[in-house]
């Protein structure tokens, strides 16, 4: 519990104490002044009911009261732990308030105010806690002077007081009221802390889950990074080998091939045919392996500049040797989101596929003109071209993406004139430079 929860308790504790100590002193004390006045005869009369022994109200009641304060510290201690024995000497606090309020005569309930505190103080279960709460309004209404002296004769403390002149009986009235209103208004105090205290634990619960729940999401965006991670290094792996092994046997070969056919041109016609074949289908394997290369390393871009990867893209391309691939760079480099750089490297990447495997040609130039607000990007070939533009799903894949970015492209072709490809793509990181 927080502190004014404790605190509040505390002088409700207090305040009950005060209240059993000066009814039970009232008692008796008039019991004695009675008899010393010899008025008993009529005080008994008036009273219709033989008191207590005298002494036995102040020392019953307040023994009594203290044993409930020695519960209620054994009850913080073991409330957590033990809810049940909590629950045990809750009752036996029940037993206790009904001897002291027999000992007042039952001028008194808010002893049972009291107990209600106990139970939203020390009672953690909620079924116990509430079987308490229910024991305790039980105990509250049936413990009623009215309801009681209607069984049996009892002395009010209004008859105690009664005794006394006009001049001891309005203080000891406005005590009495007092009191009784400040144990009210200090239970009602005490609900008012409880409630913000719910409140405030409420929020802080659904602070905590709010940002735990920031935590996970983040946790699951780092795992899917490490995922792509590892993804990204074992294909990079791959395509190391694929081009260190492989590609360099190939190579080798392709080499080795070149010199035989200059050896075999003044051999027979069919060696030399045979040779430039075998050359053939080698020199299309090596390129077959550097673009399955490419594609294996066609996430490059996640891990470098979008100029950095363009650029690998194209010294790859003219490390096959029979081409040549040029790149331009006009204005200066703006900074890009991930998918528009994903979207420019994966159309440089395809104007090349299909310029290496359609075109023919000898010569191609990538171009990339930035300005602050848009990226253009110019793919040209000296190629053979052809009469109409055919788009399959490379083309159509490539326009759409574009689209997505609000971009625009379009493909302009001819025989024998070559295949340029046209994009226009807006930055929305448009001035910051990369």
């Amino acid at each position: 519990m927080d502190k004014p929860l404790g605190y509040v308790y505390a002088s409700i504790l207090v305040l009950n104490l005060a209240i059993v100590s000066l009814f039970s002193l009232v008692m008796y004390q008039t019991t004695f002044l009675v008899c010393d006045a010899d008025q008993a005869r009529n005080f008994l009369e008036q009273a219709r009911y033989l008191p207590h022994v005298p002494w036995h109200v102040p020392v019953y009641a307040i023994s009594s009261f203290l044993l409930l304060t020695c519960s209620g510290l054994v009850k913080r201690r073991i409330s957590e732990s033990q809810p049940v024995l909590t629950f045990m000497l809750f009752l036996l606090d029940i037993a206790l308030t009904f001897f002291i309020a027999y000992n007042l005569n039952f001028s008194y309930k808010g002893l049972f105010l009291f107990l209600g505190v106990g139970a939203f103080f020390f009672i953690a279960n909620l079924p116990l806690r509430y079987l308490a709460i229910a024991l305790v309004m039980l105990g509250y209404i049936f413990s009623d002077f009215d309801i009681i002296s209607v069984r049996w004769n009892l002395v009010s403390l209004q008859d105690y007081i009664g005794f006394y002149g006009t001049s001891a009986q309005i203080p000891l009235y406005s005590i009495r009221s007092t009191l009784e209103s400040l144990n009210l208004m200090m239970v009602i105090l005490f609900f008012q802390f409880l409630i913000q205290s719910k409140i405030r634990e409420n929020k802080e619960f659904i602070k905590v889950n709010n940002e735990l729940s920031d935590k996970l999401h983040q946790l699951e965006i780092l795992q899917g990074k490490l995922e792509e991670s590892a993804r990204l290094k074992e294909r990079n792996r791959l395509a190391h080998e694929i081009h260190d092994i492989l590609g360099h046997s190939l190579t080798s070969i392709s080499t080795g091939l070149e010199a035989c056919i200059e050896l075999s041109r003044a051999a027979t016609g069919e060696l030399h045919r045979r040779l430039v074949k075998i050359k053939s289908v080698t020199d299309k394997g090596l390129t077959d392996i550097r673009r399955s290369v490419r594609e294996l390393k066609s996430d490059a871009i996640e891990k470098s500049s979008l100029l950095s990867a363009v650029q690998d893209l194209i010294n790859d391309a003219n490390a096959l040797g029979d081409r040549s691939v040029g790149f331009i760079i006009i204005g200066n480099a703006v900074g890009m989101e991930d998918d528009e750089e994903q979207t420019v490297y994966r159309l440089v990447q395809e104007s090349l596929t299909n310029s290496f495997k359609h075109s023919a040609s000898k010569k191609i130039d990538v171009t990339l003109h930035y300005t602050k607000q848009q990226l253009s990007v110019i793919i040209a070939d000296d190629g053979k071209g052809c009469a109409k533009v055919v788009k399959h799903f490379g083309l159509e894949h490539i326009e759409e993406q574009i689209a997505l970015l609000g971009g625009k492209v379009h493909f302009d072709t001819g025989e024998n004139q070559g295949f340029r490809t046209f994009a226009t793509i807006p930055l929305r990181k448009g001035g910051q430079h990369s």
